[in-house]
């Protein structure tokens, strides 16, 4: 049975993942700051769900996840976690203790689980990484048009792009070991990052981000892809 571990699987994008993977049979380690908090997730705990402790921007608890995983194989490590700082988002107004925080989980975070869980990943089958990115991350998609007020979401965007060319070289140094690593536009989702007014449900995005990552791992490292498959544009 294979195995994946999901990061803010507490709600969203995260809590649909868990949904979906406990629901085709996988074993789902799903990861959040306050598993006694997150009452949705909570009723999915037990049987092939398993509720662990986690803040992505604490080397303390990621090690303490780490040690309580004890070498456990993980097929796909899948980092969902994220933050979307909505202050600050104008020249003269800038914030940067948002921009700080969101860089410390959007790009550290990852890093810093990758590294404690490398030799988890690396003992599986798939042996698969898998990161949410955003096509808010592209530099094609600012320069092809006006960026609309509001969306200048100047440390959202940069802590994305940033981590896509992390995982980008990630891919290569790991790819000798057949650790694939793959980057995922989920799409604009109604969730409360997201907003009401989004295109896709967390059930249509997660059903196509799995359709994506049941592909072959190496076939589709490196690339930034969207839940439909498409390649996106840097």
């Amino acid at each position: 049975m294979a195995t994946i571990l999901v990061t803010g699987a507490n709600r969203g994008l995260g809590l649909e993942f868990t949904k979906q993977y406990a629901a085709d049979g996988w074993e789902v380690i799903a990861a959040t700051r306050n598993p006694g908090q997150a009452t949705e997730l909570g009723k999915l705990a037990g049987k092939n769900v398993i509720l662990n402790t986690l803040d992505v921007t604490s080397d303390e608890s990621v090690q303490d996840l780490a040690d309580a995983l004890d070498g456990r194989p993980i097929d796909l490590l899948l980092h969902n976690s994220g933050v979307y700082p909505r202050e600050g988002q104008k020249i003269g107004e800038l914030d940067y203790e948002g921009w700080r925080d969101a860089m410390e989980t959007n790009l550290f975070g990852v890093f810093r689980l990758t590294e404690a869980l490398l030799d988890n990943v690396a003992a599986s089958q798939r042996k698969q990484i898998a990161a949410i990115s955003t096509g808010m991350a592209s530099f094609r998609s600012v320069q092809s048009g006006t960026v609309p007020a509001g969306w200048t979401s100047y440390q959202y965007r940069t802590s994305k792009t940033a981590l896509n060319m992390g995982l980008s070289v990630l891919a290569k140094e790991l790819a000798p070991r057949g650790i694939s690593v793959v980057m995922i536009d989920p799409g604009w989702v109604k969730t409360d990052m997201g907003g009401p007014n989004a295109q896709l449900t967390t059930e249509q995005s997660i059903a196509g981000i799995r359709k994506v990552l049941s592909g072959s791992p190496m076939e589709m490292t490196g690339k930034f892809l969207g839940y439909d498959g498409a390649v996106r544009p840097w």
